[in-house]
């Protein structure tokens, strides 16, 4: 692809051009001088660790001819162009819009934000509009999808070059929608700048991130910034029954629904039976069965529902294709052993995610039906939420095994010690510690009898475990289904 530089800084606010021939060929856009390319832009960004400044004269070696910068360099290079702005990374973000034909202003696109539940959204917009015969973009977790061929992803939300660039190849494909996870620290690092929403879409908001953040207050202007910046033209879908809910929308122009199980709810949906196998619903008038699990998945189910009916098509088609929607990769994906003991593997990584799925489990289970959880906490992530959790799954479970999950360049003695480091009413000797994730999934099918249910909670969908600056493959759906299949293959020696 090839833009002229004049077109690709229109509504750009510059501050000052230095060898202004604005009139050549663009190839590219990189923050990363040392992927860059002749003919390409390197924007430089200052960051928490690095400047990205730093990296101008590596840039131009490798053949940036368009430098843009907050800084006037030191070394001006008669060949190159550079275009001061205030902000790199505002700038980047228009100029990646103009140099993709700005994709945003020819596909509707949803971003859904929120603490849990954003992938699940997301990916269920996916799922039904597919079924509905409608060409669209996924871009979350798991990876980007244009209508049925997967890209991998490393961030929640790419950056910004990424996203315009498999939006404006989505729209070559013929997609007209685009749903999007837009997580807090997308939007804080300006991620989605440039980026013009049809609607946004928020789950709901509990303790999450707040190594990041600082405090809670942080994280919630953070999520209302998402929604502030909303069009007049667009639409906000909001989760009625969160307490926090209200905060988000003090100042936004879109237009505002809320969805909940409340009376007063734009959307509305009532539970009339749930089991281990799914949901029978009530939603509109219209009796379903969702296979989705848990009063969560209703919510996730009626948010992506609402959304559709937001987007202009029929309650009949959205009814009819809804109800057959897949359970999603990680996010309460089953599998019962031939010895009858369920595994369940999810994404639950904070304390409002680990409560919801094991208090979803317990509303399900029967008496006789022991709950055993394999619990962790990401390393280099927020420390408070360690106790909480590990306090939560100790009291809810029957037997409770605390191992890694991401321990990245922490020590993982000391995350499993802040874990543990919670004070209980209850007294029970049904806590292990088992640092080898794979020696705890193999210790919970131990110990488990037939019809008894273990929660593999932390990783969900991941196929790796982060440590010390590497990432080996880890899945932990599969280990548990290879450990069932030796277990069977000496049974039957």
């Amino acid at each position: 692809m090839k833009k002229i530089l004049k077109n690709i800084i229109k509504k750009v606010h510059v501050l000052k051009i230095i060898e202004k021939n604005i009139f050549k060929f663009v190839e590219g856009i990189s923050m990363d001088s040392k992927i860059i390319q002749p003919n390409m832009i390197f924007v430089a960004k200052k960051g928490k660790i690095t400047d990205g400044h730093k990296f101008i004269i590596e840039a131009i070696q490798n053949g940036a001819t368009t430098i843009v910068c907050e800084k006037e360099p030191f070394h001006i290079d008669k060949h190159i162009t550079y275009i001061l702005v205030p902000d790199s990374i505002e700038a980047l973000g228009i100029i990646t819009s103009n140099f993709y034909d700005n994709p945003t202003k020819k596909i509707k696109l949803i971003g859904i934000t929120g603490t849990n539940g954003k992938t699940s959204v997301a990916t269920i917009l996916h799922q039904l509009f597919s079924r509905m015969g409608e060409k669209n973009i996924l871009i979350s977790t798991l990876g980007i999808k244009i209508l049925s061929k997967k890209y991998p992803t490393i961030h929640t939300t790419p950056n910004i070059i990424e996203i315009n660039k498999y939006l404006n190849l989505s729209i070559k494909k013929g997609c007209k929608y685009a749903f999007m996870e837009v997580s807090s620290h997308g939007i804080h690092q300006k991620r989605i700048a440039g980026l013009l929403f049809k609607g946004g879409v928020l789950t709901n908001i509990t303790h999450d991130h707040l190594d990041y953040h600082g405090s809670f207050d942080h994280y919630l202007s953070t999520k209302r910034f998402f929604f502030e910046n909303l069009s007049k033209k667009a639409f906000a879908l909001i989760n009625d029954d969160d307490k926090n809910a209200h905060k988000i929308i003090k100042n936004i122009l879109a237009k505002t629904y809320f969805y909940g199980f409340k009376k007063n709810a734009n959307f509305k949906i009532n539970i009339l039976k749930k089991n281990i196998h799914g949901n029978q619903l009530l939603i509109d008038g219209h009796k379903i069965f969702t296979n989705l699990i848990g009063k969560f998945n209703v919510y996730n189910l009626l948010a992506s529902y609402a959304t559709a009916i937001l987007l202009g098509k029929r309650k009949s088609d959205i009814i009819k294709k809804i109800k057959n929607i897949k359970t999603i990769k990680g996010r309460f994906e089953q599998f019962v052993s031939n010895s009858g003991i369920r595994i369940i593997v999810d994404y639950a990584h904070n304390p409002d995610g680990i409560k919801t799925v094991l208090n979803t489990i317990k509303g399900i289970k029967k008496n006789d039906e022991k709950l055993i959880c394999i619990i962790g906490c990401g390393g280099n992530r927020d420390i408070k939420k360690r106790s909480l959790m590990g306090k939560i799954v100790y009291e809810t479970c029957d037997i409770s095994i605390f191992t890694s999950d991401n321990p990245r360049e922490e020590d993982v003695e000391k995350i499993l010690i802040d874990m543990k480091n919670f004070k209980s009413y209850l007294k029970k000797e049904s806590m292990f510690t088992v640092v080898n994730r794979k020696k705890a999934i193999q210790t919970a099918i131990k110990i488990a009898k037939k019809k008894d249910i273990i929660l593999i909670a932390g990783k969900g969908h991941e196929t790796f475990q982060e440590i010390k600056g590497m990432r080996y493959p880890f899945n932990d759906m599969k280990i548990a289904k290879n450990f069932f299949k030796k277990k069977l293959t000496i049974q039957m020696k």
